[in-house]
């Protein structure tokens, strides 16, 4: 029964109690804005990659790594500014990406040792680059594409700036002393978690095959927005086996719902007003940002949402956007699942092959 309760809990519990609608009614402002600014000046789809990084940046709310909101979405903007632009580059050369997404990977496991929040921004990273070695357009559109993620990021903070959405706490130490002794302090704490058989490296190097499995993946059989594939074993990989389950579950469960919902909105609707689906991008990131402490599958369901009315804001049919995100999140959860299942029998063999037997006899 506690076996069934681990592996549900991303599923099923839902502590209503923990919702963050402000927060989420902030947020989504910039990614209005983001869309806006696109329409004004004709270039939707740069609109609708502004409003991802404005979207990925009001994350950065809920997890303050350096003690200060506002300094954690900067130090987040500015991380996923430069893999995307990174990703971007590397996107023509198939060894160059798989040796980078590899660094993220590696990057995105050991940073989860230091938390919550600073395994956060590390996955962040990890996924804007993978997502950015689906486009290979050179050093100038990957520049461009990094300054749509910086302008959308920047726009967040000045939003969150606005309506003074920051913390209140007093701080003892000063905030860049504070922030200089976390990073001495992960620095120092490197080689522990790095040593062999530390469970730090066990799961950073499964992040690193995952994520290299997975992007060889997508990248070999040309999949169509394939780089949902490694962006999903990535997100669901964890560090315990019942929690990969949990999460795979929970964001193919909720990806089929969103997907459902998506598909019925459709067919209601077969022409959308461009104002209309920039409301709906807008309240599906508005939900993401509400129910993000709730459930996990809801959770994925409204990011769906949101994707799916982003793609057709930038002039992607919602049907195709729909289907390649639901074989592709299926394709990556069975992936994390898989590599995950087999490095840990591998590593229950090797632990019996290398285990000492116990010793026999006493003294004469």
């Amino acid at each position: 029964m506690a076996y069934l309760n681990e592996i549900s809990a991303d599923t099923l519990v839902t502590p209503w109690a923990q919702r963050t609608t402000h927060e989420g009614l902030v947020a989504m402002l910039a990614i209005g804005l983001c869309l806006l600014l696109g329409v004004l000046t004709g270039h939707n789809a740069a609109g609708a990659i502004a409003a991802g990084g404005a979207f990925t940046a009001g994350f950065a709310v809920f997890h303050p790594a350096l003690g200060s909101r506002i300094l954690s979405m900067m130090v987040a903007t500015l991380t996923i500014c430069s893999a995307a632009f990174l990703g971007s580059l590397s996107a023509e050369w198939t060894p160059a990406v798989l040796v980078v997404v590899a660094l993220a990977g590696l990057n995105y496991g050991l940073l989860s040792a230091f938390g919550a929040s600073a395994g956060w921004i590390g996955q962040q990273a990890a996924v804007y680059l993978v997502v950015a070695t689906y486009f290979p357009n050179g050093p100038r559109l990957a520049a461009g594409r990094a300054t749509m993620v910086l302008t959308g990021g920047i726009l967040q903070i000045g939003i969150h700036l606005l309506f003074r959405l920051r913390d209140t706490t007093q701080y003892s130490t000063p905030l860049w002393k504070a922030t200089l002794a976390r990073t001495q302090a992960y620095v120092r704490s490197l080689p522990e978690h790095m040593a062999w058989g530390s469970s730090t490296l066990s799961y950073s190097s499964r992040q690193l095959v995952t994520i290299v499995v997975a992007t060889a993946l997508y990248r070999e059989l040309h999949l169509r927005n394939g780089y949902w594939i490694p962006m999903t074993a990535l997100l669901c990989l964890k560090q315990q086996w019942t929690g990969t389950i949990s999460r795979s579950l929970a964001r193919v469960v909720g990806t089929i719902s969103g997907v459902t919902i998506s598909f019925v909105l459709a067919h209601t609707w077969h022409h959308w007003p461009l104002p209309l689906l920039g409301v709906m991008v807008m309240l599906a990131a508005m939900t993401s940002y509400s129910l993000q402490a709730v459930n996990y599958a809801i959770f994925s369901m409204a990011i769906t949402l949101y994707i799916v009315f982003l793609f057709r804001f930038g002039g992607f049919s919602e049907y195709t956007a729909a289907h390649l995100r639901l074989m592709n999140t299926v394709i990556g959860g069975a992936l994390a699942l898989t590599i995950d299942g087999l490095w840990l029998a591998t590593a229950r063999i090797y632990d019996r092959l290398t285990a000492k037997p116990p010793a026999t006899g006493g003294p004469a």
